[in-house]
């Protein structure tokens, strides 16, 4: 009867060592799926991102041909029949869309998004109330150079995004 037992003994060590190994197998593989997932959730998340900012980059350069009507380049003759307060509402709404997505735009305690926003709150009034032209033409330029300003910054964390969107 040992002889029997001493088998089984061997049978099922022999069960434990291979199910312990094919859960050590099994172990590994949920884990490169877990890696897998979590890479997959990154890039899916660096994709939001570079759209995002890609929206903000084409939304920039829209709100610039919308204040130039009114910016450095208008004189009296262009300005006749341009409707500012419909300007300054465009560059409000602008403004804050670009703040919406000012998370993007932090780099270390510093963020030209929200800075910009807020350089650009009482321009938007100066335009929506100016009576002028001087006033205008004053407050266009004021709202024109300041975005422009902002262009670069948009630009390269559009090129940034990109890039690493294209090396994952």
């Amino acid at each position: 009867m040992s002889t029997i037992e001493t088998w089984i003994s061997v049978v099922g060590s022999i069960a434990s060592i291979g199910g312990a190994v094919w859960a050590f197998i099994e172990a590994g593989k949920a884990a490169n799926s877990a890696t897998k997932a979590e890479s997959v959730k990154d890039e899916i998340i660096e994709r939001r991102k570079l759209v995002e900012v890609s929206q903000v980059y084409s939304e920039t350069s829209r709100i610039l041909k919308v204040v130039s009507k009114v910016g450095p380049s208008c004189n009296q003759s262009l300005l006749r029949g341009v409707n500012c307060g419909t300007i300054a509402k465009d560059i409000e709404e602008y403004s804050r869309f670009i703040n919406e997505h000012s998370s993007h735009f932090t780099d270390f305690f510093e963020n030209k998004a929200r800075e910009l926003c807020e350089q650009l709150h009482p321009n938007i009034e100066t335009l929506s109330e100016a009576k002028t032209f001087e006033d205008k033409k004053s407050a266009g330029k004021n709202i024109y150079y300041k975005i422009n300003a902002f262009m670069p910054f948009v630009k390269q964390l559009s090129d940034e995004k990109k890039e690493n969107v294209a090396t994952n």
